[in-house]
């Protein structure tokens, strides 16, 4: 009995020492601007609810990462959708949650979740009204040395467009919403994220955000004012990159940087490598399921995308530039 009182006498001594949990690690390590981050998308099912199979795949290689996250990030279209579109969210919440607890979770609303207020009755941890009247489908973290946007792309214009496509568009209030968290941060990296691609190559092109080319541009000459860190999007069912710089200057906007546009669609959507727009692609339309680790280290942004047999498909590596100082 004696020794069992040492052993637990011991023990708190050591934790009243500086002993650390797992998780006061990962805050010492967010704080010295040291930490890593998952990122993958379109996990809906081909006809209904989740594609499983491929989902509980890529989860179980992000928990064999030696290094674990300290949260991952979805670019939407977590489910099929339909009328039951809650309980397929539910079903999903719970295949993820087999791996990491949920609120490790931020999703952005894909076109076939939808409806904004399942969503965010579903998502309930997730940060509400930031930008009223969005409820939960528009909304921002901040961790470590970055700050993190998720944006609502699932708004329209109009029904359809004449071509009959949705009209997908980033609303003027979630431009500027945008602008002031850019341009109030404090922060090194800045990571945007939306569901429907600014610039889509492949099978949505000419269906996405640049159905309203100059919305889109509005939405860009933010980004780009700001040099964000890399914009993350789904919607496309494979991976691909691309660059967005001065070639793509269009209805009165200037771009003057470098950013990339990261497509993260394969996480259990059917996959496609249609390529209808190979400007400034650096790497895809890659049609394979896939999951990016993202870390940071201090002023640089590591990327790595891995395929579901940890191959790799994409690395590369942003440096933080100064942004630009807002005119307003």
């Amino acid at each position: 009995m004696k020794r069992w009182i040492a052993v637990v006498l011991a023990g708190i001594l050591l934790l009243a020492a500086g002993g650390v949990t797992a998780l006061d690690q990962k805050k010492v390590d967010a704080a010295n601007n040291s930490f890593r981050f998952v990122v993958m998308g379109d996990s809906r099912g081909e006809l209904h609810g989740t594609n499983e199979s491929t989902l509980r795949t890529l989860m179980e290689k992000v928990k064999g990462l030696s290094e674990q996250p300290s949260f991952l990030m979805f670019t939407g279209d977590q489910v099929f959708g339909g009328v039951d579109v809650e309980s397929q969210l539910i079903e999903w919440k719970d295949i993820v949650d087999d791996y990491y607890p949920a609120n490790m979770i931020y999703p952005a609303l894909g076109n076939h979740e939808h409806d904004e207020t399942v969503f965010s009755k579903v998502f309930n941890y997730l940060p509400n009204e930031q930008l009223p009247g969005y409820q939960r489908s528009a909304y921002y973290f901040d961790y470590g040395n970055a700050r993190f946007i998720v944006m609502n792309s699932d708004r329209k214009k109009t029904a359809v467009n004449i071509q009959h496509y949705p009209d997908y568009v980033i609303t003027a209030e979630q431009r500027k919403w945008l602008e002031n968290l850019l341009a109030t941060s404090d922060k090194t990296h800045h990571f945007v994220m939306f569901h429907v691609p600014a610039y889509p190559i492949g099978s949505h092109y000419g269906a996405s955000l640049d159905a309203n080319p100059e919305e889109r541009d509005a939405v860009w000459d933010v980004l780009d004012k700001y040099n964000v860190t890399a914009v993350m999007v789904g919607h496309e069912h494979n991976y691909n990159r691309r660059h967005i710089d001065s070639s793509f200057n269009g209805n009165g906007y200037t771009f003057e940087n470098k950013v990339h546009q990261v497509t993260l669609g394969g996480a259990g959507a059917p996959t496609n490598n249609t390529n209808k727009d190979s400007r400034n692609v650096d790497v895809g339309p890659v049609a394979k399921d896939h999951y990016m680790v993202v870390d940071i280290v201090g002023g640089r942004a590591n990327f790595q995308v891995y395929d579901r047999e940890n191959n790799l498909i994409d690395e590369f590596t942003v440096m933080s530039n100064k942004k630009k100082v807002s005119n307003n």
